[in-house]
């Protein structure tokens, strides 16, 4: 009987499958596979572009007010190529097609699906400034969970397709306090047994736990009183003072509210009533007492991209969230505190693409599996030693992940 190889295409559709099954964060946001590179391939650092939709004011009145076209483009850099090696001798490729994947193919995507997974959700929350709960403390009331849709809500985030995306702990608090309420009883012991959420549950339509939620420390001060230090302040830098000289450090992804300054509607470019949340987009710690922050999204307080009611006012009150500070006292402390950042958000807040690498020369086998439908691209390559009889095999994908609309999410705190 003839011997049964195990081909490169084989491996590489097989593998293309269980990283898709795989994927938990990666596979509820906007994926994208970009064909131009299937010819010549390529390589860490090249960049493609995403196109953010027009925004528009509207004209009352008989007259026609022509309003300029402003295309908006956010670049997504392939950053990351990550690779699984593994080797096998000449025998192993006789093996049963089951026996193969089980050994060699499943182990191997689940790790690349991890990792791909993991740099998202890593990379993407301090991109985020609306936010929900306490550092460090896991919710337990569906209250946070529908603070954060209204959230949502005011930022014109559509309600179809919303995805909630939370660390096993805050998952398993959520489905516990739920179980009688919103769940048939036929099927609350499997709900139970999943630990997970129902789905269509508090205006999400996708509700998953997943390990690589991330981990980071907020940052801390000592007793102060930090506010805006001059007034008509815009853009995306807001210098303060007030705190206190060498005790204070901030994380990039801490977020504070300003006294005065309100989210605005998108779409009506109304006040919202809620303090507009703003994040560090950039580490900072100081000794002076001052501080001017990098911060997202900019203070615009006009025009077609307008973000908030007003500027901030001269020695208007700074109060980061996760701190004693409040808008009305303007004296507080904050402790450095781990915290998961859980996310609900809509799939086009966040994108991830692919793209075909170059095909390796020098005797190589190699293959890929460029899906435009599922938007993936892989390749697995393989070369035989002479020396030793091994066969020295790497599965590769090369990808890059970019926070393009971060209004369309909110962080769950925990």
């Amino acid at each position: 009987m003839a011997n049964n190889l195990v081909t490169p295409t084989w491996i590489t559709k097989e593998t293309a499958r269980i990283l898709v099954n795989n994927l938990k964060f990666a596979g509820t946001v906007n994926r994208d596979y970009n064909p131009q590179y299937v010819q010549a391939g390529a390589k860490v650092g090249y960049t493609v572009n995403a196109r953010l939709p027009q925004r528009f004011l509207t004209t009352k009145g008989q007259a026609l007010q022509i309003q300029a076209i402003n295309d908006q483009f956010v670049p997504v850099t392939l950053t990351d190529q990550a690779n699984v090696g593994i080797a096998f001798s000449s025998a192993d490729l006789t093996v049963a097609v089951d026996d193969y994947r089980e050994r060699y193919v499943r182990p191997a995507a689940e790790q690349l699906a991890n990792t791909i997974d993991f740099d998202g959700l890593n990379r993407l929350f301090p991109d985020v400034w609306q936010n929900v709960g306490t550092p460090g403390t896991v919710p337990n009331s569906n209250l946070t969970y529908l603070q954060a849709g209204a959230l949502l809500d005011d930022a014109a985030c559509p309600m179809d397709g919303r995805v909630a995306c939370l660390a096993p702990i805050t998952a398993a608090t959520l489905a516990n306090a739920n179980l009688a309420l919103f769940n048939p009883q036929a099927t609350i012991s499997e709900v139970y047994r999943k630990g997970q959420f129902g789905n269509d549950q508090l205006g999400v339509a996708e509700w998953y736990k997943d390990q690589n939620v991330a981990n980071y420390t907020t940052g801390t001060f000592t007793s102060s009183t930090p506010v805006v230090s001059s007034a008509n302040q815009t853009g995306s830098t807001l210098a303060t003072s007030g705190w206190a000289s060498g005790a204070t450090s901030f994380a990039k992804g801490d977020t504070f509210v300003v006294a005065g300054v309100f989210q605005v509607n998108p779409q009506n470019y109304q006040s919202t009533g809620q303090l507009q949340k703003f994040v560090i987009t950039q580490a900072v710690s100081d000794t002076a007492g001052a501080i001017t922050f990098n911060i997202s999204p900019s203070i615009i307080t006009s025009g077609n991209l307008q973000t908030v009611s007003n500027s901030p006012a001269n020695n208007a009150i700074v109060a980061p969230i996760g701190s004693t500070i409040t808008v009305t006292s303007g004296t507080g402390t904050m402790a450095a505190t781990g915290t998961r950042q859980g996310l609900m958000y809509h799939p086009d807040a966040f994108t991830m693409v692919m793209v075909d690498l170059e095909m390796p020369e020098g005797g190589a086998l190699a293959s890929r599996v460029s899906n435009t439908q599922l938007k993936i691209a892989l390749r697995f390559a393989r070369q035989w030693n002479i020396q030793t009889d091994q066969n020295a095999a790497r599965l590769d994908c090369l990808y890059g992940w970019k926070t393009i609309r971060p209004e369309l999410a909110c962080r769950i705190q925990s």
